[in-house]
């Protein structure tokens, strides 16, 4: 059994880390750190752990041997590389860190102590994802050359997630995700180009941002996060030069899992999938069932690479060069020119 201690009790903490963790088997949740003292009851009542206040306490626990950050985003490098420091393997919640240079820091670190170190992707694992990404990879839309790929809602940021200090852009936050599926989709961009918007809601966080991710060869990834979202829009759509797909809806495990049980996951009929293709002279139109993921997945697999020698699916160099695309993005909104990468 590996214990794992995670640092850091709040939303991602508390309802996305902690319940998978204790489902995978081979993991043990074994402390919570949160400065937060009510927090810490919390943890310590529902999951019957050891609680710290401080980070530096749960490093000394002798019984975690991984460690989960899910704390803002500006605090993910110094906490990584202290647990790094202390022979601790790590998980970070995304994003990876704020700068590549960072990221490359903790790279090496891991590295030089042999430990694992890894970021929470855990929507490679979202239904929609999977879904479109089988549609792809079975060549039903033929050569795939414009995808958008957008989340949102009409609702500002709060705390920490309004500020540019600790929440870095919106790219850095639902964006990580949508940048590393496209990367997984289609493969590092040649250049970039950005917009951004601070409309509406006060903080220093933008209110909307989008990029388009541009492949040299014809082909287009625009990622869009967006809370000025007053109508609904597609969360996916996806042309090639035989067919298309639109697809609404949020991946359903997040609700699944707040209500207890990831298992009992569903969405609704109108969320699936719709395609558009060609037969012959023929457009054919049809529904297609979601490819169910499983977040636990992601779990299951740093468990199989520390216990059993398993490959890791999500590399902290795969992780770099999406905050790599995501710097290149916030330059180019920043000073409205195309940025080659």
């Amino acid at each position: 059994m590996i214990g794992v201690g995670v640092i850091g009790y709040g939303y991602a903490g508390r309802a996305f880390h902690c319940p998978l963790i204790a489902q995978v088997e081979g993991l043990r949740l074994t402390a919570i750190s949160s400065r937060d003292a009510g927090r810490r009851e919390q943890a310590r009542q529902q999951w019957n752990v050891r609680v710290y206040e401080q980070p530096e306490h749960l490093l000394a626990d002798e019984h975690v041997q991984l460690v989960v950050i899910a704390t803002p985003h500006n605090t993910h490098h110094a906490l990584a590389k202290m647990a790094l420091q202390a022979s601790k393997h790590v998980v970070l919640d995304k994003p990876f860190t704020i700068t590549t240079a960072e990221a490359d820091d903790l790279i090496a670190e891991a590295q030089k102590r042999n430990l694992l170190l890894s970021v929470f992707h855990n929507r490679r694992w979202d239904w929609d994802y999977l879904t479109v990404r089988q549609v792809i990879e079975d060549g039903l839309l033929g050569e795939v050359w414009q995808v958008e790929s957008c989340v949102g809602r009409y609702g500002h940021s709060s705390r920490w997630r309004a500020q540019r200090d600790t929440m870095g852009s919106l790219l850095h936050d639902w964006g990580a995700h949508l940048v590393d599926q496209a990367l997984q989709l289609m493969g590092l961009p040649q250049r970039v180009i950005a917009w951004k918007h601070p409309r509406v809601w006060q903080g220093d966080v933008e209110s909307f941002i989008r990029a388009v991710l541009d492949y040299g060869d014809g082909r287009t990834y625009t990622v869009e996060v967006n809370y000025l979202r007053a109508a609904e829009r597609p969360r996916w759509y996806v042309l090639g030069d035989r067919g298309g797909l639109v697809k609404y809806g949020l991946d359903p495990q997040e609700s699944a899992l707040n209500a207890g049980d990831i298992t009992k996951a569903s969405e609704p009929p109108e969320h699936q999938a719709r395609l558009w293709f060609r037969e012959g002279d023929q457009t054919v139109s049809r529904t297609m069932e979601s490819v169910r993921g499983d977040w636990r997945d992601y779990y299951r697999n740093i468990a199989g690479v520390l216990l059993r020698g398993e490959a890791l699916i999500v590399t902290p160099e795969q992780a770099r060069e999406v905050i790599r695309v995501i710097e290149a993005c916030l330059q180019s909104a920043e000073t409205g020119k195309l940025v080659i990468l």
